[in-house]
């Protein structure tokens, strides 16, 4: 389960890390390391200094073993506020089902769509709503944490 976690991770854009229950930090993606990894007389970091400090939180149960997911603040990560995109109905009944956790073959076959077409409004959405995958388009249409049981 542990692969499964640092694949999650990885294919994240935005700082995120997988802390233990006694909060050690088991597997961090590439910008989370670059947002720990300040020196002195590097600007602001953009989120705090410890991934225990990051307020967006998941909990993930799975093997007996409890984790957090943390990533920082979207606020944190961007120094202008941009208002939120708002998407075409089309595409926001696209974007509902990606969150939902179908393919794009699932999306496809239940709105009588071409998969070639599912993928382009996919695309779409990821543009419009600013991120590069399935994984951050769930974090940022979320703005609470979440509490998940991986089994």
């Amino acid at each position: 389960m542990v692969s499964v976690l640092t694949e999650l991770v990885h294919g994240y854009r935005r700082p995120a890390v997988v802390l233990t229950e006694q909060g050690a930090i088991l597997c961090m993606n590439a910008p989370a390391m670059r947002a720990l990894d300040r020196k002195p007389g590097d600007p602001e970091p953009a989120a705090p200094a410890d991934p225990k400090d990051w307020p967006r939180r998941a909990t993930i149960q799975t093997d007996g073993q409890v984790y957090t997911l943390a990533i920082p603040d979207m606020a944190m990560e961007t120094q202008s506020s941009a208002p939120e995109p708002q998407l075409p109905p089309r595409l926001a009944k696209i974007a509902r089902l990606v969150i939902s956790g179908c393919t794009d073959k699932q999306i496809a076959t239940r709105t009588g769509l071409s998969f070639s077409t599912v993928r382009t409004y996919v695309r779409q959405i990821y543009r419009r709503i600013g991120v590069h995958s399935r994984v951050e388009l769930v974090h940022a249409t979320n703005p609470h944490s979440m509490t998940r049981g991986l089994d």
